[in-house]
Order: structure tokens, then C-alpha cells, then sequence
């Protein structure tokens, strides 16, 4: 018998295999990266060696390697290697002003300390955090900063906020028209008031010299991710789901010189209005920037909307107060057809179609095309639907029929700020029915888990499962003061083992992982979380303070809390 390499004992294995039945134990005996046993810590003993590592779990949870299914930590560099304007958020009695002056005084404290960065970018600001109509603008940020172009990211990552320089560089003006795909916010003479939101609008202020980081950078970004915030947290899969070709080859050479400490999985974005010439480039480009297991692009990802698009108008006071036509939802990216072809196309070449949709409008067209895609071609490959904020129960229906995932934030499922924010928008009763896990889960949609980080600090596990599992913020939150004892809609909350699978073994099912990790199963990659306590005897209102103790890559320790 070959002698294990390193043994987890006196631990409570909590995974969940292809056939959603639990997997138990105490003891897991490692051997040359593989998972090679599991059972009691009388059945592993026979593995322990003079040279085998020895780890007391201490009677604590044994997880899998969890997975982070939709996140952008390429995005997250411009909050650590940027200006990060996380952490602020309006409060009872602030007003605009309050608040802006907490922008500035961030932006200013990051241009003084940064005198050579010819271009000042940045992530983080809310757009909640100010009132409808009063958007940020561009002479705002020039009492801080006028002489260099500055590019600040909304943590949503849907609208950008640029001084005059940057709007200067981009070389827009009041004679630049109005985008089909997103908008530019301007001023009465129409001259861009500095916010400029989705895609198109966005472009090319994107396409300032010096606006995306260099390959170099984001590799020292990632490898600061990886360290600080996902292997802190247990994970050893993620899905970046939004990237530059920068950032691509990051990760590629990262991976190929042996540094990363997680798997990655990365996506080709097909622009709306775009895909005749990216989708045919997506698919010459299949394999060519894989490099093994550790990173590999198998994903096409698409946006059908930039704000909630929904069935419905939005909410009548929203519309008077921001001087909309009767009855607006939003418009759609995608003609259907156009998008089923897509999505077709794209499945036909291997690839999995990776779809945001929010608004009960967009994810009926995602749900409706991705099932129609699914007719067209007979093909049921991985796709998915991130986000599923109003979700239909027709629509529910076809993602079952066609086997679409759903990846879902729990950390939105509860009842704070960002809700209260999209009441407005929508009314308080579809407000109340956002986010509906049950649902989903009731009609066998196989689920993911995802942190949307930045757009969510911190990408903390234990967060994610007590959200789910309560549908209530939690005290460590930056709002608990004012929305703690609420919940969100009547839904039953999901089970813990529901929220281990949707962590593990579907996420990495979604990234086409599942026959290499996201379970404790022997011959898998011995992908492990060691927990400081055993998850099923803690309350569920206390799992957030649940820390990760240790977290194993391929057998390798790749992050032990001191």
C-alpha cells in the first residue's frame, strides 16, 4: 500500500456527488495531488506514513474546493492596484453632497500618492447612492484631478464616471451621438455630463491609451486575488466572466508557469450588434489560449440588457420623476432570432453560453432563445443564466427543458440597500419577488453559485450560504444597522446541502470541471476546505462568522489561517 502524502483526519466530510447524495466521512488520505481514500479515521490510519503530513481537523467540516461561478477579479485589479471607492453608501440623514465629498476625498487621497500614473482608474462607486437625475459629474472629479484622465468604474460595472480629460481623450462632444446600446449622460447643451453607461456608450472612453492595465499588472493583481481573497475563502475554481485580452494572457502565462492556485475559466464576450464579425473569431480562437486544466476558455458570454429590462413598465413614479415615456422597461440588446443563432452557433462550436439577465424581460428572452437554440440544434451543453433577479414561471419551465443553469448571488437575496435601491425602478411587490432560489431549485435547475466580485466585496463564502440560507443581511454587512430582523419575499430559504452543491460540484459542472473537482471523491483532484467549525452544528444566522482554517490545491496547503 502506497503511503499517503498528506491525511485529513478527525474531520466531518460534507460533499455531494453527481447522484446528489451526500458524502460522508472523518479522514481523507492525499496522495500525489489525488484524492486518494476517503472513509473513518480507521480506514485512512493504514495510509499515514513516517513522511505523511498530518492534519487534525479537530472534528470540523471537510468541504470540496468551492467555486466562485461568475466573478471578474480581472476587473476586482481596479480596486487594488486602482483607486477603490468600495465601502461608501448613503445613510439616514446624508445627502448627495455627503456622500460626494467621501468620492473626492478617496480620489484625491489616490492622485496625490500616484503622481506618475498618467491615466487615474478606479472601481466601487454606488449609483444608488444618488438620487434619480443627480448622477455624478465630470466637474466633480476635475476639483480633484483636471490635468489627467480619470476613469472611475461603478461596482456594478455598468456605467462609468470620467472627468473632462478623459472625455477630452476619447474625443466626444455634444455632436456625438446617442449610442443604440447604452447611454451617455449629458448636460443641457449636450455635452457629456461625465456618467456613461453599458457597452457601446462606454467603448470608447475604454479606448483611451492606458485605460486597460498591462499583462504584467494584472498577473500581480491576480496572484494578490487568488492569495487574499479567494484561497482565503475556500476557493479553487472561478469564472471570470468578463476580461480584457490583457488579462487573457495573464492568466494563460500565469498557469503556464505553474503560479496560480486555483483553476480559472475564462469566457469570449460577443458584443450586442457584434456577433457576425467576434462570434466567428470566438470560434477560430477555440483551445488557442488553453493551457491544461488550470486555465481554459470554454464559455461565450452575451448581455441582453444594461439596466433591469422588464415585462412591465417601470414603477409610475420612477418614470414621471426621471421624465420617461409612458410605460418604459428598458430596451432588450438582441433580436431574438439573432440571438438564437448566436447561441446555436456557439454551442455547435463547443462552447457553453454564459447570459446575463436580470429583469423578468431579458431573462425571458435568454430562457426563450436559449431553449429554442436547444431545439434548433439538440444540443444541452452547460449554458447559463447569471443573475435571475424577476424570474417568470414559464420561463423557469424552459430553462428546465433545456437544461440551463441558473447561477445566482446569494448575497442579493436578502433584504438591504441594493433592494431598496430597485424599488423605485420596480415597485415594492416585484421588488419582494426578486431572487427566487426556491423556484429554481423546486423545478431540478441545476444551480451555481457566484460572488459577482468586486461588484459584491468580500467573495466570502460563509456569506453566501448564510444569505441563501436566511434571505437576510447579516450583521458583518455595511447596512445590518438599518435592514437587520427584514426578509426578503416569502420564500423558503434554500437547505445548507443545496448550498454546498451550489458552491462545489455545480460550479465546477458548470465550467466542465466536475470529472476533475468540485467533490471528495477518490481520483479527483484533492481540491479541499478545512473549516474552523462544523458548518452543520453552527446556527444558521452565525455561518458568516465561520472562518476557512485551511485550504488545499492539488494537495498542496495554498492558504492557512494563523
Amino acid at each position: 500500500m502506497d503511503m499517503a502524502d498528506k491525511v485529513l483526519r478527525n474531520g466531518s466530510i460534507f460533499s455531494i456527488d453527481c447522484e446528489n447524495k451526500r458524502i460522508g466521512g472523518q479522514a481523507v488520505a492525499v496522495k500525489d495531488g489525488l484524492i486518494a481514500k476517503i472513509g473513518t479515521d480507521a480506514e485512512i490510519k493504514p495510509y499515514i506514513g513516517e513522511d505523511t503530513e498530518v492534519i487534525d481537523c479537530g472534528g470540523n467540516s471537510i468541504l470540496p474546493g468551492l467555486c466562485d461561478a461568475h466573478c471578474h477579479p480581472s476587473i476586482a485589479s481596479s480596486a487594488y492596484s486602482g483607486c477603490d471607492l468600495f465601502g461608501v453608501y448613503i445613510q439616514d440623514g446624508q445627502t448627495r453632497e455627503d456622500v460626494m465629498e467621501q468620492y473626492l476625498e478617496k480620489i484625491k487621497k489616490f492622485v496625490d500618492e500616484h503622481p506618475d500614473d498618467e491615466l487615474i482608474r478606479g472601481t466601487g462607486w454606488v449609483e444608488s447612492n444618488f438620487p434619480p437625475g443627480q448622477y455624478p459629474t465630470r466637474q466633480e472629479i476635475d476639483r480633484v484631478c483636471a490635468d489627467r484622465p480619470v476613469i472611475l468604474e461603478a461596482f456594478s460595472q455598468h456605467n462609468l464616471w470620467v472627468n473632462t480629460k478623459a472625455i477630452e481623450l476619447a474625443g466626444l462632444s455634444e455632436k456625438t451621438p446617442e449610442p443604440s446600446i447604452g447611454k451617455i449622460y449629458r448636460e443641457e447643451n449636450g455635452y457629456p455630463q461625465g456618467v456613461f453607461n453599458d457597452p457601446e456608450a462606454m467603448e470608447p472612453i475604454k479606448a483611451i491609451p492606458g485605460y486597460d492595465f498591462s499583462v504584467e499588472k494584472y498577473k500581480e493583481a491576480f496572484l494578490y486575488y487568488q492569495k487574499n481573497f479567494a484561497n482565503q475563502y475556500g476557493v479553487t475554481l472561478v469564472q471570470d466572466c468578463m476580461h480584457s485580452d490583457n488579462a487573457r494572457e495573464a492568466f494563460k502565462e500565469l498557469a503556464e508557469e505553474g503560479k496560480l492556485t486555483l483553476r480559472i475559466r475564462g469566457v469570449h464576450f460577443i458584443e450586442p450588434g457584434k456577433a457576425k464579425t467576434q462570434l466567428p473569431e470566438a470560434i477560430a480562437a477555440k483551445g488557442k489560449y488553453d493551457a491544461g486544466d488550470d486555465f481554459r476558455i470554454d464559455t461565450v458570454k452575451l448581455f441582453v440588457e444594461g439596466a433591469f429590462s422588464l415585462i412591465g413598465g417601470y414603477d409610475a413614479g420612477f418614470i414621471k420623476e426621471m421624465g420617461l415615456s409612458e410605460g418604459y422597461n428598458e430596451p432588450l440588446y438582441w433580436e431574438d432570432d439573432v440571438l438564437v443563432d448566436t447561441c446555436a452557433k456557439s454551442m455547435e462550436a463547443g462552447y457553453s453560453v454564459h447570459i446575463h439577465a436580470m429583469g423578468d424581460n431579458s431573462v425571458r428572452q435568454a430562457a426563450d432563445c436559449l431553449a429554442r437554440a436547444y431545439d434548433k440544434t439538440g444540443i444541452k451543453c452547460r449554458n447559463v443564466i447569471a443573475h435571475l433577479m424577476l424570474v417568470n414561471d414559464s420561463d423557469i419551465e424552459n430553462m428546465a427543458r433545456a437544461g440551463v443553469m441558473g447561477n445566482c448571488q446569494p448575497r442579493w437575496m436578502v433584504y438591504d440597500s441594493d433592494i431598496v435601491g430597485m424599488t423605485p425602478l420596480m415597485g415594492a411587490e416585484r421588488a419582494q419577488k426578486a431572487y427566487p432560489l426556491r423556484k429554481l431549485l423546486d423545478a431540478g435547475i441545476d444551480i451555481s453559485f457566484g460572488t459577482d466580485f468586486p461588484v459584491t466585496p468580500p467573495p466570502d463564502t460563509m456569506h453566501e450560504i448564510q444569505c441563501a440560507m436566511t434571505r437576510s443581511v447579516f450583521p458583518d454587512a455595511p447596512d445590518y444597522e438599518q435592514f437587520k430582523g427584514k426578509v426578503l419575499g416569502d420564500e423558503k430559504p434554500a437547505a445548507l446541502s443545496e448550498c454546498i452543491k451550489a458552491l462545489s460540484l455545480n460550479g465546477a459542472y458548470q465550467m466542465s470541471a466536475e470529472h476533475i473537482t468540485g467533490s471528495i471523491e477518490e481520483g479527483k483532484s484533492a481540491d479541499l476546505v478545512i473549516l474552523d467549525s462544523d458548518i452543520e452544528k453552527v446556527p444558521i444566522d452565525q455561518i458568516y462568522q465561520i472562518k476557512v482554517k485551511q485550504t488545499i490545491f492539488k494537495g498542496n496547503t495554498v492558504y492557512e489561517r494563523v
